[in-house]
Protein backbone atom coordinates (compact mmCIF):
# COMPACT_ATOMS: atom_id res chain seq x y z
CA UNK A 1 0.00 0.00 0.00
CA UNK A 2 1.30 3.52 -0.91
CA UNK A 3 1.68 5.81 1.67
CA UNK A 4 -0.52 9.51 0.67
CA UNK A 5 3.60 10.78 0.29
CA UNK A 6 4.31 8.21 -2.09
CA UNK A 7 1.01 8.75 -4.00
CA UNK A 8 1.36 12.53 -4.29
CA UNK A 9 5.03 11.90 -5.56
CA UNK A 10 3.77 9.80 -8.88
CA UNK A 11 0.58 11.88 -9.17
CA UNK A 12 2.92 15.27 -8.93
CA UNK A 13 5.95 13.53 -11.08
CA UNK A 14 3.38 12.66 -13.70
CA UNK A 15 1.82 15.17 -14.29
CA UNK A 16 4.64 17.64 -14.47
CA UNK A 17 6.37 15.06 -16.56
CA UNK A 18 9.58 14.62 -14.68
CA UNK A 19 12.49 12.98 -15.38
CA UNK A 20 13.53 11.26 -12.05
CA UNK A 21 16.14 9.21 -12.32
CA UNK A 22 15.60 5.51 -11.54
CA UNK A 23 12.22 6.35 -11.16
CA UNK A 24 10.70 7.96 -14.18
CA UNK A 25 11.19 8.56 -17.78
CA UNK A 26 9.26 10.89 -20.46
CA UNK A 27 9.19 8.96 -24.07
CA UNK A 28 7.16 9.99 -27.18
CA UNK A 29 4.39 8.49 -28.70
CA UNK A 30 6.78 7.61 -31.33
CA UNK A 31 9.27 5.97 -28.90
CA UNK A 32 6.29 3.36 -27.61
CA UNK A 33 5.70 2.58 -30.91
CA UNK A 34 9.26 1.69 -31.74
CA UNK A 35 8.72 -0.58 -28.82
CA UNK A 36 6.00 -1.93 -30.33
CA UNK A 37 3.58 -0.41 -27.99
CA UNK A 38 5.24 -1.70 -25.05
CA UNK A 39 5.28 -0.19 -21.77
CA UNK A 40 7.47 -2.87 -20.12
CA UNK A 41 9.99 -0.36 -18.18
CA UNK A 42 13.09 -2.44 -18.59
CA UNK A 43 12.16 -1.27 -22.45
CA UNK A 44 13.19 2.77 -21.31
CA UNK A 45 15.02 2.26 -18.26
CA UNK A 46 18.91 2.06 -18.99
CA UNK A 47 20.29 -0.42 -17.22
CA UNK A 48 23.26 0.76 -14.63
CA UNK A 49 25.10 -1.83 -13.04
CA UNK A 50 27.12 -0.73 -10.24
CA UNK A 51 30.21 -2.85 -9.58
CA UNK A 52 32.14 -3.50 -5.91
CA UNK A 53 35.25 -5.13 -5.29
CA UNK A 54 35.14 -7.92 -2.40
CA UNK A 55 37.27 -10.60 -1.68
CA UNK A 56 37.07 -14.62 -2.14
CA UNK A 57 35.76 -14.59 2.02
CA UNK A 58 33.27 -12.05 1.77
CA UNK A 59 32.02 -13.84 -1.45
CA UNK A 60 31.55 -17.06 0.16
CA UNK A 61 30.14 -15.58 3.34
CA UNK A 62 27.56 -14.23 0.64
CA UNK A 63 26.77 -17.50 -0.92
CA UNK A 64 26.20 -18.93 1.99
CA UNK A 65 24.11 -17.17 3.43
CA UNK A 66 22.12 -16.94 -0.04
CA UNK A 67 22.29 -20.91 0.77
CA UNK A 68 21.00 -20.50 3.77
CA UNK A 69 18.31 -18.51 2.96
CA UNK A 70 17.16 -20.17 -0.30
CA UNK A 71 17.60 -23.94 1.95
CA UNK A 72 14.77 -22.25 4.58
CA UNK A 73 12.30 -20.95 1.42
CA UNK A 74 12.66 -24.48 0.03
CA UNK A 75 11.84 -26.21 3.92
CA UNK A 76 8.48 -23.92 3.91
CA UNK A 77 7.67 -24.94 -0.02
CA UNK A 78 7.62 -28.28 1.26
CA UNK A 79 4.99 -27.44 4.31
CA UNK A 80 2.68 -25.59 1.82
CA UNK A 81 2.67 -28.37 -0.54
CA UNK A 82 1.64 -30.70 1.75
CA UNK A 83 -1.03 -28.43 3.42
CA UNK A 84 -2.17 -27.77 0.13
CA UNK A 85 -2.28 -31.88 -0.48
CA UNK A 86 -4.30 -32.05 2.70
CA UNK A 87 -6.56 -29.41 1.90
CA UNK A 88 -7.16 -30.47 -1.64
CA UNK A 89 -7.89 -34.39 0.04
CA UNK A 90 -10.63 -32.91 2.11
CA UNK A 91 -12.48 -31.49 0.00
CA UNK A 92 -16.02 -33.30 -0.70
CA UNK A 93 -17.27 -33.47 -4.23
CA UNK A 94 -21.72 -33.97 -4.37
Amino acid sequence: MLSPAEEDLIINTFNQREIKDDFTVVVSYGQIKEKNCSFSAGQYFDVKIEYTDITPKQFTAKMDCFKKNLDSLFEESKGLEKEIKKQLGGLKYE
